[in-house]
C-alpha cells in the first residue's frame, strides 16, 4: 500500500511538492550502501546497492543543492540563508562501507555528509545487539536445522520471549535483555567475536580520521544503540554525553552533533533542555520524516531504505506525508 501511495505521490513533480510544502532543507539518511549480502544487516532491513545509491545521488544533485553541517550550523546560529532547495545527507551506525564505498562516491561528486557512529563499536571493539540478532537469523537460514531452531526457541521461551517464528522472537529481544543473544549464539555455535575479527563491520579510528580530513562530519549516535524510549532520562543523557565525549577525546571534534539511534520517540523536552543547556549538544537529529521539530536545533530526517522505491517516489511520499499532516 505504501509503495502504491508513494508512486502516486511521485506523479506530482518534485518542484511542485516543494512549492506546496516550502521546505528549504531535506535530510535523507541511510545505514548501509553495499553490493554484498551483509548477514549482520540483511535480515533486519533493506539497503541500497552501490548503483542504486548513485542514482539517488544523481536525483538529489539534479533537484537540490548539497550543503554540509557547517552550512546548517551557520543557518541555525547566525541566520545565514541556505540555498532555496537544499539537501544534507547522513549515515547512521558507522559501518565500514562508509569509508570504503560511500565517502569516495561523495568525494568524487563534491558532496559532503554527516556520519553518526556509536562509541562502543568504533574499531570493532563490540557488536551491536541488532547485528547479533541479524547474524543469528542468518545463521539459522544458512543451516536450516530444525533441531537447532527448536533449541533456540526453547531458550527464548525460557527467557520470556514468546512466539512461534524464531526470527520474529529474536527481533523482539530488547536492549535490556540483549545478554540473551550471547546465550543464543552458544546454542547456534556462532561466535560474534569471530565475526568482528574477520569481517570488521565497523569503521576504525584511522578511517574516521581520513573522513574528517576529507571534510566529512562525524557525530555521536549513542554508546551502544539502545531505544531511547526504553531508557530513563538519566540513561538517555549518559548515552549521549559519553558518545559525544568519545569523539571529542579521540578525534578532537569541536562540534557537538548527535543523531538518536532508531528515533527520538520517548525523548522529552527536558532532555533537550538539559543536553543543550549544559553544552553536551549543539545540534541533533531524529528520524521523523519532514516534520518541523519544536526544538529549534533538532532536525528530522527521513530514511531512503524503508522501501526500495525510486528516489523520486521516496521523496514525494515524504512531501505528501508532510503536506497532509499540516493540512489536518
Amino acid at each position: 500500500m505504501k509503495n502504491k501511495l508513494a508512486q502516486s505521490a511521485a506523479c506530482l513533480p518534485v518542484g511542485a511538492w516543494h512549492a506546496l510544502c516550502r521546505r528549504p532543507l531535506i535530510l535523507p539518511y541511510y545505514h548501509l550502501v553495499s553490493d554484498e549480502p551483509a548477514p549482520h544487516v540483511r535480515p533486519l532491513y533493506s539497503y541500497r546497492s552501490i548503483s542504486q545509491f548513485k542514482l539517488d545521488l544523481e536525483f538529489f544533485l539534479t533537484h537540490y543543492h548539497p550543503v554540509g553541517l557547517d552550512d546548517l550550523l551557520g543557518h541555525l546560529q547566525e541566520n545565514r540563508p541556505l540555498p532555496p532547495r537544499s539537501f544534507l545527507l547522513s549515515f547512521d551506525d558507522g559501518f565500514r562501507e562508509m569509508a570504503e564505498v560511500v565517502a569516495p562516491i561523495l568525494k568524487a561528486k563534491g558532496v559532503y555528509a554527516m556520519f553518526f557512529v556509536n562509541s562502543a563499536f568504533v574499531d570493532n571493539r563490540a557488536l551491536c545487539f541488532h547485528q547479533k540478532i541479524a547474524l543469528l537469523i542468518s545463521s539459522l537460514s544458512a543451516k536450516s536445522k530444525a533441531e537447532l531452531e527448536e533449541k533456540l526457541k526453547k531458550l527464548l521461551r525460557e527467557k520470556g520471549i514468546t512466539g512461534d517464528q524464531t526470527a520474529a522472537m529474536l527481533k523482539s529481544v530488547c536492549y535490556a535483555d540483549r545478554a540473551i543473544l550471547d546465550e543464543a549464539a552458544t546454542v547456534c555455535e556462532l561466535s560474534f567475536d569471530h565475526f568482528l575479527q574477520q569481517q570488521k563491520p565497523y569503521l576504525t579510528s584511522d578511517q574516521i580520521r581520513v573522513m574528517l580530513r576529507d571534510g566529512f562530519a562525524i557525530g555521536g549516535h549513542s554508546v551502544d544503540h539502545p531505544f531511547y524510549g526504553d531508557l530513563t532520562l538519566e540513561e538517555q543523557l549518559q548515552q549521549t554525553r559519553q558518545s559525544v565525549k568519545f569523539l571529542q577525546d579521540n578525534f578532537g571534534l569541536k562540534t557537538r552533533t548527535f543523531a538518536f539511534p532508531h528515533s527520538d520517540y520517548g525523548v522529552s523536552r527536558k532532555f533537550f533542555e538539559l543536553a543543550f543547556g549544559e553544552g553536551t549538544l549543539q545540534i541533533s537529529f531524529g528520524t521523523g520524516g519532514m516534520l518541523r521539530d519544536a526544538w529549534p536545533a533538532h532536525f528530522q530526517r527521513f530514511s531512503m531504505e524503508k522501501a526500495l522505491l525510486s528516489p523520486a517516489a521516496t521523496v514525494a511520499w515524504q512531501y505528501a506525508r508532510n503536506f497532509f499532516r499540516q493540512a489536518t
